[in-house]
C-alpha cells in the first residue's frame, strides 16, 4: 500500500499499547541484524496491513535521545497531479519545510492544526518561504483550491526516528540501547490519535519482526478527507 506515487510527522496523547508476548499484532520474523557494537543493535520492521499488504509512510519514534540542531535546508513536500508528494514528511522540532508546486495550476497550502497554523499565498511556480515546524505534533495540511488534497507533517522530537518506505521497510540502525517501547503513526491507523505504542520488551537483539496495523484506505471513506482527523481539520 504505497501512499507517494513517484517518490519513496503528534505528540501521543493517547495510545493502544500492544504486547508482542501476547501476539496481538507482531509476528517475530526469521530475519535477523548483526550488531555493530556491543551495546548497539539495529531494529528492521516491516509494516503490513491485514491483507497482508506492505504499509508505506508509517512513523516510528524511539523515545529517548532528544534532537540536535535542525538540517539547514528545509525538507519538501512538493505538489504533482493536485497531490502532496510525498503524502507524510517527518521532521525534527525546529526544521523547514518547503512547498514547491510542480503541478501547472496555483495552489493555497494550509494547516489549522495546533502545532501550526498557517495558510501560504496562492501560488503557482513562484516561491514560497519554507514553514518551520517548531513543536511536535502532526500537522494536518490541505489546499483551499484542490479540496482532495491531504498532506502530513509529522514532528518528531526524538533523534531516532524513522518512516516505512514504498515496501513498508523501516530500519533503526545502532541504537544506543534497547528499547522497551516504541510509538508508530499513521493517518489511516484505526485506533485512537492514529497511534500505536508497542511493546519491545520481549523482542531478542537483532530480530526483525512484521507489525501487522489496522489501517483502513480513505478510498473506501469517500476520499481522503474521511480520514483527516476531526481536531485537526
Amino acid at each position: 500500500m504505497d501512499l507517494f506515487p513517484g517518490n519513496t510527522a503528534r505528540g501521543v496523547k493517547r495510545a493502544t499499547r500492544i504486547n508482542i508476548r501476547k501476539n496481538f499484532f507482531i509476528t517475530t520474523s526469521l530475519a535477523t541484524l548483526p550488531f555493530t557494537c556491543a551495546n548497539a543493535f539495529d531494529l528492521r520492521l516491516n509494516f503490513i496491513d491485514e491483507q497482508q499488504q506492505s504499509i508505506s509512510g508509517v512513523v516510528a519514534e524511539v523515545a529517548g535521545r532528544p534532537v540536535g540542531a535542525a538540517p539547514a535546508e528545509p525538507a519538501i513536500m512538493d505538489q504533482i497531479n493536485r497531490r502532496f508528494v510525498p503524502m507524510i514528511v517527518l521532521v525534527q522540532t525546529g526544521e523547514l519545510v518547503s512547498f514547491p508546486n510542480s503541478d501547472n495550476v496555483r495552489h493555497h497550502v494550509y494547516s489549522f492544526s495546533d502545532i501550526r497554523q498557517f495558510s501560504t499565498p496562492l501560488y503557482a511556480d513562484e516561491h514560497v518561504d519554507p514553514v518551520m515546524f517548531d513543536k511536535p505534533g502532526v500537522a494536518v495540511l490541505g489546499c483551499n483550491i484542490h479540496d482532495s488534497m491531504v498532506g502530513y507533517v509529522y514532528v518528531s522530537r526524538w533523534q531516532d526516528r524513522a518512516i516505512s518506505d514504498e515496501n513498508g521497510v523501516m530500519t533503526f540502525t545502532e541504537l544506543s540501547e534497547k528499547p522497551q517501547t516504541f510509538s508508530v503513526w499513521h493517518p489511516w491507523l484505526q485506533t485512537p490519535e492514529n497511534t500505536l505504542e508497542i511493546d519491545l520488551s520481549a523482542v531478542a537483539d537483532g530480530v526483525a519482526f512484521d507489525v501487522t496495523l489496522p489501517v483502513k484506505s480513505p478510498d473506501t471513506q469517500f476520499g481522503f478527507r474521511a480520514l483527516v482527523p476531526e481536531a485537526s481539520r
